[in-house]
Parts: C-alpha cells; sequence; structure tokens
C-alpha cells in the first residue's frame, strides 16, 4: 500500500511555473512591526521588499525614512529621488499624499546639500 502511494506521488505531475509575464504581487510596506530599537532590521527588511518589487516608489519612501533615522541623510535621499522618479514613470494613479510626501522630503534634500555647499 505505501508502496503504491509513492509511486502515485512520483508520477503526479509538478506544478507548473509561473509564467514570467505575470505580475510580481505588490509588498505592502516594509515598516510593518515598525521596530525603532533595531533600525538595521527595518532597513533589511525595506531592502528585501525592494529587491522584489524595484518599482514602487512607497517602499523607496520607507526606506528612506528609516535611512534618516539612521542619520544616513544621503542615501535617504537617493531613495527619495528614485521615489520621485518611478512616480513621474508611473502610468498608474499617484497617490497625492506619497507625492507631496516626496515633495517635501525632496525639498529637505535639497536643502541640506545646499547647507553643506553641494548644491
Amino acid at each position: 500500500m505505501l508502496l503504491a502511494a509513492v509511486l502515485v506521488a512520483g508520477c503526479q505531475s509538478k506544478q507548473p511555473a509561473t509564467p514570467a509575464n505575470t505580475p510580481t504581487p505588490l509588498v505592502s510596506s516594509c515598516l510593518s512591526g515598525f521596530r525603532m530599537d533595531d533600525l538595521e532590521l527595518m532597513v533589511k527588511r525595506c531592502d528585501e521588499a525592494i529587491e522584489q518589487t524595484p518599482d514602487q516608489a512607497d517602499l523607496h519612501r520607507d526606506r528612506a525614512l528609516v535611512l534618516t533615522l539612521l542619520g544616513d541623510q544621503a542615501k535617504a535621499c537617493d531613495d527619495v529621488t528614485t521615489a520621485v522618479s518611478l512616480l513621474k514613470r508611473s502610468s498608474q494613479p499617484v497617490d497625492p499624499m506619497l507625492q507631496h510626501e516626496l515633495q517635501v522630503r525632496q525639498s529637505s534634500c535639497k536643502q541640506s546639500r545646499t547647507m553643506a555647499g553641494s548644491d
């Protein structure tokens, strides 16, 4: 009986591979379960989420927030710039709050660069 079950299980076809044109599901946030006491973990979560869905502007915005909290303003501003660029290229409707938040952060980045004499 066991032998029959093994043989039948071994003969079943494998699940079909996901087609290449199937869209990657969106990651809602990399900040779920946010932990102020482990910001490096939060950056890692955001890195992983961005690796899965690199064209999602809100993930870059989230990572920029964590990087700002870590004091890495330059990398945070890079993420803000990337997020703004993604929104400009998007064919989907843009969340006005996300757009406004990124504009405010972009202004803050410009001000920081100006104060540092690099803009």
